[in-house]
């Protein structure tokens, strides 16, 4: 199943939702916010059900947002939060001098890693080397581990040295299930919303690159969601973590991380149909998607996002 993302923006209103997928298990994170009268703005793409997204609303000129759907993203509410692991921690390098992004959790496909579910930010069906993404339209990199290795604990790390701007926790982390409430997609959604398997921010100035005025709200269907703010990092304004383990956030907005450094366990929260990380990366702006892998059927035909090649050598 997949991620699912609704956005909506208003100068009256909207909003927004998309989902996310990966190999093998779909997440649903992601969304869209900030849209414009003509029903596109704010770096994502208006129509609901796309996959791989946030949702989001945005108020210009004092709109009021109306629900949307589901996807993945952060509010500050968080379970177990507080800064912590130090950087250089294994899976996600660690050196301060490094240049790039560094591999986000602690598995090596081929070894730990079960399969791993490429992005079609372009939405050409697509993945950069030519081959087939994780599904059409898919905002991010799914990796996906195997139900011991949850069991075990596979540590999430920040990809950058970076501020935490959402982060959430408390979501039941073995979705799918029929049963449970926090597997199921909202009926609506709204700021500051945590409802099935969606998270919304608070409206804030989260539009664009949060400078240009405006008020935005976006909400993720990866349930436990971590998202962080980066600077000085080459083609990258932020990066998102779908699907954690429950209990297992150790960052709350505000915290200062390092690369490297610990800051979830995988799990399979949201609308997952199985054990992954949801890795998302913003490029210019709020839920303005960038692809991190470079190759021949784009949209990144160069230089890769990040810092070695492949991306767990490091």
């Amino acid at each position: 199943m997949r991620p699912a993302r609704y956005y909506f923006l208003f100068i009256a209103l909207g909003t927004c939702a998309a989902c996310n997928g990966v190999v093998g298990h779909h997440g649903a994170t992601g969304g869209i916010g900030g849209a414009a009268e003509s029903g596109t703005a704010g770096g994502g793409d208006a129509s609901a059900g796309m996959l791989d997204g946030a949702s989001g609303a945005t108020h210009r000129g004092g709109a009021a947002a109306s629900g949307g759907a589901a996807a993945s993203g952060g509010t500050p509410a968080i379970e177990g939060a507080g800064a912590s692991a130090a950087a250089g921690e294994a899976g996600a390098g660690g050196a301060p001098d490094e240049v790039g992004l560094s591999w986000p959790i602690d598995c090596v496909p081929g070894q730990t890693c079960t399969g791993i579910g490429y992005p079609d930010t372009d939405k050409d069906g697509k993945a950069h080397d030519c081959g087939a993404p994780g599904y059409p339209g898919h905002e991010g990199t799914d990796i996906s581990i195997s139900a011991e290795a949850m069991a075990a604990g596979t540590a999430v790390r920040a990809a950058a040295d970076g501020v935490v701007l959402f982060a959430f926790d408390g979501k039941f982390d073995q979705c799918p299930n029929a049963s449970e409430p926090d597997c199921q997609d909202p009926p609506s959604l709204e700021p500051d919303a945590k409802v099935g398997n969606t998270v919304c921010t608070p409206l804030g100035p989260y539009c664009g690159t949060g400078t240009g005025g405006g008020s935005c709200y976006w909400c993720f269907a990866g349930g436990n969601v971590i998202v962080i703010r980066h600077q000085g990092v080459p083609g990258v304004f932020a990066t998102r973590y779908d699907h954690l383990a429950k209990g297992s956030v150790r960052v709350g907005p505000g915290d200062q991380v390092k690369r490297g450094q610990q800051i979830a366990d995988a799990g399979s929260a949201g609308n997952s149909t199985g054990p992954h990380l949801h890795f998302e990366v913003w490029g210019t702006g709020f839920y303005e998607l960038a692809d991190p892998w470079a190759g021949p059927c784009g949209p990144n035909y160069g230089p890769s996002l990040w810092a070695h090649d492949p991306p767990w050598a490091g």
